[in-house]
C-alpha cells in the first residue's frame, strides 16, 4: 500500500475520501476505479486518487472539461472504454443543464459492467465531509431501526414550527428502497448515503420546505433556510405554492404545470445520515439529512414499483420536523427517538 504525503492535506477530505473508497466502494488491492469530476471537483477527485492508491489500487481520473466543452449530452467514449475495466467509478461534477442524459448513461454502463458506482452529482466539500463522518455501519444500523417501524399500510403524520402539517399514507403495492453508504457490484447510490424512500399511497396537508431545493437539472438548486416553500398538498396534488420570493414561487408551479406529473409527490423519504446536522447546500446529500423528504415527479418505477412516473423531479428537504408513524414518535425536531 502507498503512504500518501501530508503536505498541503485537506485533512477533513481525506477522511471522508478514505470511507468513499474502502469503506463504502469497499476498494481492495489490484482493482481500477473511475473517476469522473469537472474543475470545479478537480482537488477532491486528487483526493480520491489518493484514497484508492492507498488501498493498492488503480485510480483513472478524467475532468470533463478536458475532454471537451460542457455540457457533455452523452458519454465520451475514453470515459466509457475505461468503465469496460474498471470495478467501481465515482461521478463527483455539479449539475449543469443538457447533462441528464450523460449521467443517466453513466450509471447505465456502470450497471451493464457491474460496477460499485458512486454518485455525487452536486456534492461539495463540505457535504463530502460532512456527509462522510460518520461509519457507514452506524448508518446501515439507523436504516434496519426505521425499517422496522414502517409497514406497508403505514400512515406518517409530519409537523414542524412553521407549519408543516402532512398525513402520507403508504401503498402496500410500493417498495421501500434503501439508498446506504454501501455499494455492491452492479448497483449506484447517490453518496454520501443514507435514506430510505418509497412512492406513497397519498399525501395530504401542508409542507413546508426550509432545507434544499434541487431539480434535475440543476437549474433551481439553492437554500431555502431564508425562503422557506410552503406546498400545499390534496391526494398527492400540489395545490398551490407559497413563498417570500413570489418569482421563486411562480417558477416553481410553471415548471410543475408544464412537465406531466410533475406536480404529483413521487416520492417520501427518511433521511438517515447521523454525520449531517444541517442542510449542506446539495440536494442530494440534503435528502439524507435526519427528517422526512418530499420529491414531485419521478417515481424509479423499476425500484419503488410504482404504476406512474414523470420524466422529472423537483427534490425539496425540511429541517427540525417531527414525525410520528402510526401514532408511534419516530423523529422529533429532527432526531430520532429509536
Amino acid at each position: 500500500m502507498r503512504r500518501i504525503s501530508t503536505a498541503n492535506l485537506d485533512a477533513g477530505v481525506a477522511v471522508a475520501a478514505h470511507r468513499l473508497v474502502a469503506g463504502s466502494l469497499g476498494v481492495v488491492s489490484g482493482e481500477r476505479v473511475v473517476v469522473v469530476v469537472d474543475a470545479a471537483h478537480r482537488a477532491l477527485g486528487d483526493t480520491i486518487r489518493e484514497a484508492v492508491l492507498v488501498e493498492g489500487s488503480e485510480a483513472l481520473v478524467f475532468c470533463l472539461e478536458d475532454l471537451g466543452r460542457r455540457p457533455h449530452t452523452t458519454l465520451h467514449a475514453t470515459i466509457k472504454s475505461a468503465f469496460s475495466t474498471a470495478q467501481a467509478s465515482v461521478l463527483l461534477i455539479d449539475f449543469q443543464s443538457g447533462e441528464l442524459s450523460m449521467r443517466t448513461e453513466i450509471v447505465s454502463e456502470a450497471a451493464r459492467h457491474q460496477l460499485r458506482h458512486g454518485h455525487m452529482v452536486g456534492v461539495t466539500r463540505a457535504s463530502m465531509v460532512a456527509g462522510f463522518s460518520v461509519d457507514p455501519h452506524r448508518i446501515a444500523e439507523k436504516s434496519r431501526a426505521v425499517s422496522v417501524r414502517l409497514r406497508p399500510d403505514s400512515r406518517i403524520v409530519l409537523k414542524s414550527a412553521l407549519g408543516t402539517d402532512l398525513v402520507v399514507e403508504l401503498s402496500a403495492r410500493c417498495r421501500w428502497v434503501e439508498y446506504g453508504c454501501i455499494v455492491s457490484a452492479g448497483k449506484r447510490v447517490n453518496l454520501p448515503g443514507g435514506e430510505l424512500v418509497t412512492s406513497p399511497e397519498s399525501v395530504n396537508g401542508v409542507y413546508v420546505a426550509n432545507g434544499t431545493l434541487g431539480d434535475a437539472d440543476g437549474a433551481v438548486l439553492r437554500s431555502l433556510r431564508d425562503t422557506p416553500i410552503t406546498l400545499k398538498i390534496a391526494s398527492s396534488r400540489v395545490t398551490a405554492v407559497q413563498c417570500s420570493d413570489q418569482s421563486l414561487a411562480r417558477a416553481l408551479l410553471e415548471r410543475m404545470f408544464r412537465t406531466a406529473n410533475l406536480d404529483r409527490v413521487g416520492i417520501v423519504g427518511f433521511g438517515l445520515n447521523l454525520g449531517l446536522s444541517a442542510p449542506a447546500g446539495d440536494v442530494f446529500t440534503d435528502q439524507k439529512l435526519p427528517g422526512v423528504h418530499l420529491s414531485l415527479g419521478e417515481t424509479f418505477p423499476e425500484k419503488t414499483g410504482a404504476s406512474w412516473t414523470s420524466k422529472s423531479w423537483l427534490a425539496l428537504t425540511t429541517v427540525d420536523v417531527d414525525a410520528d408513524v402510526d401514532r408511534l414518535p419516530i423523529l422529533r425536531r429532527g432526531r430520532y427517538m429509536i
